[in-house]
């Protein structure tokens, strides 16, 4: 189901190389994390959020997840492709399976790949990139709900209260994301920590296709630190880029923690 994911623009541009190169064929990271859409549990959530009579029960409607072989493998994939070209994977079981022939999602995974195996600094600078643009959106939307609280009714403007009502289900993943990266186990180092709040957050089970629900803000953030502790032999996560991001995330899981409803901040 081609419409199911969805992959943004890279920001950098195509390798010099690949004008050279009419193909590409390296080994893939360790996890292809991409972007997953349920239509359904998006119906059923916006059903429960009019229910006026019965808790809302929400289902996952979004998040990341690992590419993966119709056999169900999702390690030591293959990347084989052209730059703007559809995006094949050869799998170890011999079975090549191509992920789409056009599809928009699948032609901007095939163009992060390249850029990943040509320098791999470039995902972390995106994604850092992603993360503050994100939280920024999430920050402001948190500041707009905190004033029409704190404000009665009457003083807000009925185009507030509109914005409000019809303002996306708010993101239930993020604070516990949050809060499992902020927490500090004695003698854990940054990699364990980033390690183990994805083991806490993760919606499968050691050794199944790892798959997490979240909004945009959270799936960036999980793309992040699967970024930096998945790097292998690169360690990624001593770079001056993979500083930068893994600042990055700590300050915005501890403002999430801080300010957001039921973080840290407010007590819990």
């Amino acid at each position: 189901m081609d419409d199911a994911y969805s992959e943004p623009e890279p920001f950098d541009p195509a390798p010099a190389r690949s004008a050279a190169e009419a193909e590409w064929r390296f080994a893939a990271p360790r996890l292809i994390l991409v972007e997953w859409h349920d239509a359904h549990a998006d119906w059923h959530n916006r059903v429960m959020a009019d229910e006026l009579f019965a808790p809302p029960s929400y289902l996952p409607k979004e998040g990341v997840e690992a590419l993966a072989c119709p056999c169900g493998n999702y390690k030591q994939l293959t990347v084989v492709g052209s730059w703007g070209g559809p995006l094949t994977l050869q799998c170890p079981c011999s079975s090549p399976f191509r992920a789409t022939s056009d599809a928009p999602w699948a032609v901007n995974v095939l163009k992060r790949l390249i850029l990943w195996h040509s320098d791999a600094t470039s995902e972390l600078r995106q994604l850092n990139d992603l993360i503050i643009e994100h939280h920024t959106a999430h920050h402001i939307y948190r500041d707009r709900v905190t004033d029409l609280v704190d404000n009665s009714a009457a003083t807000s403007t009925a185009h507030d209260l509109r914005a409000l009502m019809h303002a996306p289900i708010p993101d239930n993943n993020l604070l516990p994301l949050a809060r499992a990266v902020a927490r500090r186990e004695e003698r854990e180092t940054r990699s364990m920590r980033l390690r183990r709040a994805l083991r806490e957050v993760r919606l499968t089970p050691e050794g199944r296709r790892p798959r997490y629900a979240g909004g945009p803000l959270t799936r960036y953030l999980i793309r992040g630190m699967t970024a930096l502790v998945d790097s292998a032999d690169r360690d990624l996560i001593l770079t001056e880029e993979g500083r930068r991001l893994l600042d990055t995330i700590d300050r915005v899981t501890m403002d999430v923690c801080q300010h957001d409803p039921g973080g840290l901040g407010s007590g819990s």
